[in-house]
């Protein structure tokens, strides 16, 4: 396993992401990873307009994963109608 960082934009539609968030760790946990940290950062206006908003909710993840899984990971968040964007990095040890 290796250790990723995620940084997701969700809807700022919602009244409160704690749901939505632990939907996604649970995504992860399926894919037989491990949920290290979880950031809540807020909702903050993003950098251009995203489907006509111009806010989101930003969290940070730390997890481990398999690496072919991340493949998996993107497209199910891909799928997600409250996720904006993601970005996965793999982080040196």
């Amino acid at each position: 396993m290796r250790h990723y960082e995620m940084l997701t934009i969700l809807s700022a539609e919602m009244e409160t992401p704690t749901e939505e968030v632990e939907k996604l760790e649970e995504v992860v946990r399926n894919l037989g990873g491990v949920v290290t940290e979880r950031n809540v950062w807020g909702k903050r206006p993003l950098a251009y307009p995203i489907q006509k908003k111009a806010e989101g909710f930003y969290v940070l993840f730390n997890f481990d994963l398999e690496p072919a899984q991340t493949f998996e990971l993107r497209r199910v968040l891909g799928l997600r109608p409250n996720v904006y964007r993601q970005m996965i990095v793999l982080l040196d040890k």
